[in-house]
């Protein structure tokens, strides 16, 4: 077996028998060129169709049509920013007697605008054909409950069904980290449509339908706060109520449902209860050496007449 030859040493092989001078190898430094990726560039090719007069064209002999492109993005109005020509209450309603004279001149005046709400529950059957205004009263009923109760369990999800995006911020307003106690006992008068209206948004084919139901009841109402102080009503006394709460509906959308919209509250209605607020009663100011609990034993001491 050869032993390794080091570097050092003569290569007599290399150049020949002949040459008798040593040779030494030396260690160099190589460069050796790497490779790099290459990127690829495509190669640009001049189109086919110069205009794009010519590329429709030659799409409409092969029988294909394309559609205009358009840059407008598609808009979804769930519900109208308001009520559109709101029913005026009578004044003094729910408190005099329709045999009065009073009464009965709203009698007739009811009976003039009834005109409008005919033409427009003819426009809601053309989009719902079992709309039927008779049973509308308990349906709004029902949903005017249930929307209420929600504020109870907090249940937001279900909320936003029964209410639309205007009336919804009205009623989750100012309940954060409060308590809501509100239950339903009795109607007083059977609920009422006094007024329907159709109106469209952005274009005529874009058709939403609002109807204002009178609802005379007794519910009882109690706020508390986050600490658990009664803030607003009471939970054990019933109170009369007698509201217009208008319901909304997108009549051009096949899956759109009737909702809570919002409530017209005439100008002659009585002035709401304060709400009772919880306030901090600052103490007395102590000094770095003293403690309250001395300074309120010293307080509380009997003192001589």
């Amino acid at each position: 077996m050869a032993a390794p030859v080091s570097r050092g040493l003569c290569l007599t092989r290399a150049w020949g028998w002949r040459s008798q001078q040593p040779i030494l190898v030396t260690q160099c430094t190589a460069v050796v060129p790497v490779r790099s990726k290459k990127r690829f560039t495509p190669p640009s090719y001049e189109p086919k169709y110069k205009t794009q007069k010519e590329f429709l064209e030659h799409a409409r002999k092969a029988g294909l049509v394309i559609p205009p492109e358009r840059l407008e993005r598609p808009i979804h109005l769930a519900c109208t920013g308001g009520i559109f020509d709101a029913y005026v209450p009578p004044e003094g309603d729910a408190r005099m007697s329709s045999l009065s004279k009073e009464g009965l001149k709203q009698r007739t005046e009811r009976l003039q605008k009834n005109v409008a709400s005919q033409l427009s529950i003819r426009k809601i059957k053309q989009f719902d054909a079992n709309f039927k205004i008779k049973d509308f009263p308990e349906k709004a009923k029902d949903i005017f409950i249930e929307a209420h109760l929600c504020l109870n369990n907090s249940d937001h999800d279900r909320l936003h069904t029964l209410a639309t995006e205007h009336c919804f911020p009205d009623m989750v307003w100012d309940i954060k980290y409060k308590t809501v106690r509100w239950h339903f006992v009795e109607s007083l008068e059977p609920s009422q449509v006094v007024q329907v209206r159709c109106s469209s948004l952005v274009n005529q084919g874009n058709m939403y339908g609002q109807i204002t139901v009178r609802m005379h009841t007794r519910q009882t109402l109690a706020i508390y706060d986050r600490f658990g102080r009664l803030m607003y009503g009471q939970e054990d006394i019933p109170k009369d109520v007698l509201e217009y709460v208008v319901f909304e509906k997108h009549l051009t959308n096949p899956y759109g449902s009737w909702r809570m919209h919002g409530k017209i509250v005439p100008p002659w209605a009585p002035p709401k209860q304060p709400i009772l607020k919880t306030v901090m009663i600052p103490g007395p100011q102590l000094k770095p050496e003293e403690e309250f609990e001395e300074i309120l034993g010293e307080t509380c001491k009997p003192q001589l007449a």
